[in-house]
């Protein structure tokens, strides 16, 4: 199996263009952020280029996400590829309720051949973040090229059905969608997690765990699992920190390890005892379990292990520990906000 673990969004972005430049047949890309900026107009440059070669181009975004709108595309529509939004925005008094369900997924898909899946957006705006990405030069991108039309044909319906997860080899293609009981992503995590016998490794940028998630650790710990989680010390969503920041006394104290990297970690990812992995657009917040359509890969590859490991203790060497007694002394303010955005967070 051909495969790369990638981190560093300027790589990623140069290994996306060049297998972009490098199509001939088809280019499939769905993301959440379309930036109209200088990472997004690159892309848009070279699928004009494919476009004029004749190649099949897709793009869909999601409408509240991106910045980059209908005229940005122009030309690229002009030479006949297709630019849909996901559920564009309905104006109403509950703005933000009226928009619950966005699109979160991220995938590039190359002549049935090249994927991407991840954490990666199209801007930007992470240049110097982390995110994760793993990109497969083989047949499991025929796979991802039917979730990918699954998501373009429903774009601009309310669509019930549930989206089936799929199975290929040692891996399960995991698709969510928005629902109050049926949550795909909530219950891998769970099972997983209640599976492991000696190791959970976490990686987050949102981490806002549900109740049955956070009794899911309970579980693992009261079993002897050990659980690492790493959270950057800051995300780039201040309110997500502070309703985070609500769960991180209780947790330690239960006995998970929880660590702080200094930059902006937007990675996705868990491992259980060097033997599952689960990786791609979810974060461990509600707002991914609940109310967005998602796409994970869910897997079992003694070698994917072995590398996203040796990922995980890259940050982890960079990270610095969850000091407790902090956490104790901060501020009375800080703590009824927490409180707070905690009891509200569900209706945003």
């Amino acid at each position: 199996m051909s495969y790369e673990i990638l981190s560093k969004p300027e790589e990623i972005y140069s290994k996306m263009l060049n297998d972009i430049n490098l199509a001939k047949k088809e280019i499939l890309l769905e993301t959440y952020i379309y930036s109209n900026d200088k990472i997004g107009r690159m892309f848009r440059e070279a699928l004009i280029k494919k476009a004029k070669e004749g190649i099949k181009v897709k793009l869909l975004v999601d409408s509240w996400g991106s910045s980059a709108k209908k005229h940005f595309f122009k030309e690229l529509t002009n030479l006949g590829a297709e630019v849909r939004y996901f559920k564009k925005l309905v104006y109403a008094f509950k703005i933000i309720g009226a928009n619950h369900e966005r699109n979160h997924r991220k995938l590039l898909l190359i002549d049935n051949q090249i994927s991407y899946i991840g954490s990666i957006n199209i801007t930007s705006e992470g240049l110097d973040w982390v995110e994760l990405v793993i990109r497969f030069d083989e047949e499991i991108s025929l796979v991802f090229r039917r979730t990918f039309y699954h998501s373009w044909k429903r774009f601009n319906k309310d669509f019930k059905k549930r989206m089936r997860n799929i199975i290929h080899k040692n891996f399960k293609i995991i698709q969510d969608s928005p629902h109050e009981k049926h949550r795909y992503i909530e219950n891998s995590y769970r099972k997983i997690i209640l599976k492991a016998k000696k190791e959970i490794l976490i990686e987050t940028p949102y981490f806002i765990p549900s109740p049955i998630i956070r009794y899911a650790i309970r579980k693992a710990i009261k079993k002897g699992v050990k659980i690492k989680i790493i959270l950057p010390e800051n995300s780039d969503k201040i309110f997500m920190d502070l309703i985070r920041n609500n769960y991180l006394g209780r947790l330690y104290r239960n006995g998970v390890k929880i660590y702080f990297y200094p930059k902006i970690l937007h990675s996705k990812l868990l491992i259980a005892d060097d033997k599952y992995f689960l990786l791609g657009s979810s974060n461990l917040d509600h707002r991914s379990f609940i109310h967005q359509f998602e796409i994970n890969l869910l897997g079992e590859h003694e070698e994917i292990n072995t590398a996203l490991k040796e990922y995980f203790v890259k940050q982890l060497s960079e990270s610095k520990k969850f000091n407790y007694k902090i956490w104790k002394q901060r501020k009375n303010f800080k703590k009824f906000l927490e409180f707070f955005l905690n009891k509200v967070e569900k209706y945003f």
